[in-house]
């Protein structure tokens, strides 16, 4: 059977909406009758299409708005105005929540170096340093003769730096958002998230300064620190900091939009949490990162509650 075209995804999406608003007149029903005998594919796809329609309606405000950019893409068959967010709700379901698909394009553009979802990679660095780059990251090099700089434009970085001596006098640091860590030793990792950057320090330590040097402070070893809207704090270190390195994801009490913000990071499909009292829940787990699918069954289990899976997305509910 031939694969489902995106064009006629996003006409059972569309369907999916007009079938939602009520009973469709009778020109509106002979026409979608014609769309549904056109192809025995459009049949399951318009199922499959009003299942995540009666699901997404479920989400909160906030959830809704951010699929608000895909607006612009639905060409619907039906002349009524729907509210802004079920257009975008429906282009989600044309492409399996497909705001949410592939590596940002501006951040490809800007990378040196670059890995996709599911992908952990070390790299060596011109001057001899190493760097493993975790699941969808990517960092972009900036060398002088003045200093050896790499912003991490998304993801996390573990570092091993080649140090300074003999020829080489430059310092070597890493850019983040608003902050910088500049190395003082060998091995350390840096990772943006949704919540900040956090640093931490695996041999001898780094200096960590905000933007304009507002704010700065020594992390030694086997310390931790996390900067966010320029607050810079020293934090635990917790042995999930760089156990990407060794094949493995550890979730440490943490909330579940967390948790599956993580697991989202290596996974083809992405997860999400629908009802708004699941996604306040506290998890924890050790999952190997080729086996994310028995992790997601234990945290499914552990919160007893149900899953869908559809094509590109599976609902926790």
């Amino acid at each position: 059977m031939k694969p489902l075209t995106a064009q006629a995804r996003q006409q059972a999406a569309a369907w999916a909406v007009s079938l939602a608003e009520g009973a469709l007149p009778a020109d509106r029903r002979r026409a979608l009758d014609a769309w549904l005998a056109a192809d025995p594919q459009h049949p399951a796809a318009l199922r499959q299409a009003r299942l995540l329609w009666t699901t997404l309606g479920q989400l909160p405000p906030e959830q809704r708005q951010a699929l608000q950019p895909q607006v612009a893409a639905l060409k619907t068959p039906s002349r009524h105005r729907w509210p802004r967010w079920a257009v975008a709700a429906a282009v989600a379901i044309a492409v399996s929540f497909g705001v949410y698909r592939g590596p940002d394009l501006w951040i490809g553009m800007q990378a040196d170096y670059q890995t996709v979802r599911g992908e952990v990679r070390e790299v060596a660095l011109p001057d001899g340093s190493r760097v493993a780059l975790d699941s969808g990251s990517a960092i972009a090099l900036a060398y002088s003769a003045g200093e050896r700089k790499v912003r991490l434009l998304s993801g996390a970085a573990y570092f091993i730096v080649a140090p300074l001596g003999g020829a080489e006098s430059r310092p070597f640091r890493v850019e983040a958002e608003n902050g910088v860590t500049q190395a003082l030793g060998t091995e350390f990792s840096v990772a943006r998230t949704e919540q900040g950057v956090d640093i931490s320090v695996h041999q001898h330590s780094v200096r960590v300064t905000l933007e304009r040097g507002e704010r700065s402070l020594v992390v030694a070893q086997r310390q931790a620190a996390h900067y966010r809207n320029g607050q810079l704090q020293l934090t635990r270190q917790t042995a999930g900091d760089d156990a990407w390195r060794r094949g493995w994801l550890v979730i440490d009490r943490q909330p579940l939009t967390q948790a599956l913000a993580q697991l989202n990071r290596y996974r083809a499909t992405r997860i999400v949490a629908v009802n708004p009292a699941l996604r306040a829940r506290t998890v924890s787990g050790v999952f190997a990162l080729n086996k994310l699918d028995d992790g997601v069954g234990a945290i499914r289990q552990e919160l007893s509650a149900r899953q869908l899976n559809l094509p590109g997305i599976t609902l926790l509910y």
